[in-house]
């Protein structure tokens, strides 16, 4: 094996395309986000494909540090507050050049949304507490058996407000 070839094998995502469409926005008061995800097999190699892997995270809006609002400190080391995951479990074996959709509703359980504390963000003149409308991004993966990584798709979607922001002044 020479090395291009194994720098090719290390970037392996098993020769297949994923694709992620949801709806443009959802309340965190649903209980689930409806999802329609479409693979398209390697073009000539059979793939088995065994989960889905979905993760949701707030973007933010700081354009200096991705999923930060602006003088926010990050409660995570990815500067994102909110992250949530789940595994869709399939039993998918695809043909070449086969493509296979499936209908996913990604859960949001009561309370799985952002709490007090990631609402908030802290500056010199006061406190503010984010309940108006957020932007996330949604995100599937699709790992390939006997492949190094997992293709993926994203989509960005915005989950509406129910009080809109909220400054609270310190002494």
């Amino acid at each position: 094996m020479g090395f291009f070839d194994k720098i090719k094998k290390a970037f392996d995502t098993g020769g297949i395309k994923v694709e992620l469409e949801a709806p443009k926005s959802f309340d965190w008061g649903d209980q689930t986000i409806p999802t329609r995800v479409t693979i398209v097999g390697h073009e000539s190699e059979p793939r088995s494909i065994r989960s889905l892997s979905f993760t949701l995270k707030d973007e933010g809006d700081n354009k200096m540090a991705p999923g930060m609002r602006d003088k926010d400190r990050p409660s995570r080391p990815d500067g994102r507050r909110f992250s949530s995951s789940y595994e869709h479990l399939v039993a998918l074996e695809l043909g070449p050049g086969e493509t296979h959709t499936m209908e996913v509703g990604v859960p949001l359980s009561a309370g799985a949304g952002p709490g007090l504390l990631e609402r908030m963000s802290f500056g010199a003149d006061g406190a503010t507490l984010h309940f108006g409308t957020q932007w996330y991004v949604l995100s599937v993966s699709a790992p390939v058996e006997g492949a190094n990584m997992a293709r993926a798709d994203t989509t960005r979607l915005k989950a509406s407000g129910q009080l809109g922001d909220q400054r609270i002044a310190f002494g």
